[in-house]
């Protein structure tokens, strides 16, 4: 009996949502906010983030797809030549063009670093994260999309994140992330948790609350408000 391909591969892309937190558009735009150099990098990072590997290396194929499910107009008992020819095609084809994300306004600050140019500077420390790196480019690349102008400025062992003044700390830990805020008096909870020492700003303690972080899915519309609410504390 024939495998149903598409059948298979729209069930997968139904329940993704409900299974990882994220439905495809999202892991799509999450997977290039990596920026990562090779397919494999891709597929080991999708694993970081849960996936098994025949679907991580799914997920891969339709990124590397232009984001297009790979078997969305294949017929039911399409013979497996032509299943396979499709599948070759995905694995070797130039992608099209990637999901488009809002273009970053200029800087604030003539001498802030550009993009680029921040993310060499990070890498060294952002390999002390180890399996976390991945996870840590993520909430990076994230709150560049809501504070475009921020600055991300590497010490020993956190990443400073400033729009003009600081206003956040992510930790960088190879057993977990903390991300430290300026909420004020922002309530606590499971997720929110009161500042530590070592993660303000000297004895004022600027940097009230902290959020740990271990996966990919905490990186949410949640966490980007409690970012934007840091900055406007600090910056007004």
């Amino acid at each position: 009996m024939a495998t149903d391909y598409g059948e298979k591969e729209r069930i997968f892309l139904d329940g993704l949502k409900e299974s990882s937190g994220r439905d495809l558009e999202e892991w799509m735009a999450a997977i290039s906010a990596q920026d990562l150099p090779h397919r494999n990098d891709v597929i080991d990072w999708l694993r970081q983030q849960g996936f098994m590997f025949s679907k991580a290396s799914w997920l891969e194929r339709i990124h590397h797809n232009g984001g297009r499910p790979i078997y969305a107009d294949v017929a039911k008992g399409t013979p497996r030549s032509r299943v396979a020819r499709r599948e070759k095609h995905a694995s070797v084809a130039t992608p099209a063009a990637p999901i488009a994300e809002p273009e970053p306004a200029p800087a604030p600050q003539p001498a802030a670093a550009t993009p680029a140019a921040a993310a060499d500077d990070l890498a060294p420390l952002l390999a002390k994260a180890k399996a976390y790196r991945p996870l840590a480019q993520l909430v990076i690349a994230q709150i560049r999309t809501v504070r475009p102008g921020a600055r991300f400025l590497a010490h020993d062992s956190f990443v400073a994140i400033a729009d003009p003044k600081a206003f956040a700390h992510l930790g960088i830990g190879s057993k977990e992330l903390r991300l430290h805020l300026a909420l004020g008096d922002h309530a606590t909870d499971e997720a929110v948790k009161k500042g530590v020492p070592g993660g303000g700003l000297g004895k004022s303690d600027a940097l009230s609350h902290m959020i740990i972080l271990t996966d990919a899915r905490q990186v949410d519309q949640r966490l980007l408000g409690l970012v934007q609410r840091a900055a406007a504390n600090v910056n007004g």
